[in-house]
């Protein structure tokens, strides 16, 4: 992609859907922006490369989503505790319903979809590292920095007690340690299927994302025990990564196209939605910035081969 290094457009990209197509950031404030990239560009690269360096899968990358999940919405927001806001289904403390909104959301839109476009735009460079070993422990400290002293000025009041802090932490060690052990993608034959066509994979994508995001907004406000509609959002969010592998989404040989087609219909869903939300939060900077991704997809997609 020009002459933009692959970690510098995974940064500054890795936002863009998440905070702002989504209409979830505030877009005249520079200090959110500044936080917004050393939360979602740290964040994703740091997950990227830890997935390249001990050589693992997607599945490495949907667990250290996890982890990333708890250190935004957990150590840093404090949204999973907080007892005023999202609190259905609440129990020990935590608020289990919203908890499984934030992981379906994080794992999909913050971290697997940017990673995915990214590494199909530079697929000659899919497999190796795009950080320096030095420039790893800047954007952790970076991210560190973000998540406990930002975290504090935003959201200072109705936080659990050290005991919690300490299960987060020990939370997103253990989901680090899993990322790490799981087993490597088996060697592909030459002659092995890649799966479906970039068209289907894109239109399954996106409607697979609408179903699980309209399944993931509609569940909670539902007269229905907290327990079945935790199993509703993420048999849903299941089913629709089960569709992925069966679909040979996360092909280790698969074809940069077809990549870029999954997270682009994965995007495409916030595109799509921008003009409601728009229309929910009284300005025009979710419809701008949906207009924007689309050009940009439409673009990239045809000089990824």
């Amino acid at each position: 992609m020009g002459r933009v290094p692959p970690a510098w457009f995974l940064f500054f990209f890795a936002p863009l859907t998440a905070e702002y197509v989504s209409g979830s950031s505030p877009y005249l404030n520079p200090f959110v922006v500044v936080a917004n990239l050393l939360l979602y560009g740290s964040g994703t690269l740091l997950i990227r490369e830890l997935r390249v360096r001990w050589g693992k899968g997607w599945l490495s990358i949907f667990i250290m989503a996890a982890a990333y999940m708890v250190a935004e919405e957990g150590l840093m927001l404090n949204t999973l505790f907080d007892p005023t806001k999202n609190a259905t289904g609440r129990l020990l403390g935590v608020n289990w319903v919203w908890l499984a909104g934030m992981l379906v959301v994080h794992t999909l839109v913050s971290i697997f979809a940017p990673i995915m476009l990214a590494e199909a735009i530079y697929d000659e460079r899919a497999s190796e590292s795009w950080v320096r070993p030095r420039y790893f422990w800047w954007l952790l400290v970076a991210f560190a920095s973000n998540v406990f002293c930002l975290g504090r000025l935003i959201a200072p009041t109705n936080r659990p007690g050290g005991v919690c802090f300490l299960l987060e932490i020990m939370l997103i060690g253990g989901c680090l340690w899993l990322a790490k052990s799981v087993p490597a993608p088996r060697a592909m034959n030459a002659g092995e299927p890649y799966g479906r066509s970039p068209a289907w994979l894109y239109a399954g994508s996106l409607v697979g994302m609408a179903v699980t995001m309209v399944v993931n907004f509609a569940a909670p406000t539902l007269a229905i025990p907290a327990v079945a509609k935790l199993a509703v959002m993420l048999g849903i969010y299941l089913a629709f990564l089960e569709w992925l592998r069966r679909s040979g989404v996360f092909h280790p040989r698969q074809k940069p196209l077809a990549r870029f087609a999954v997270a682009s219909g994965i995007i495409s869903f916030w595109v799509l939605v921008s003009p409601l939300t728009s229309f929910s939060k009284g300005n025009l900077g979710p419809v701008c910035f949906g207009v924007l991704m689309a050009v940009f997809l439409a673009k990239r997609c045809q000089t990824v081969v």
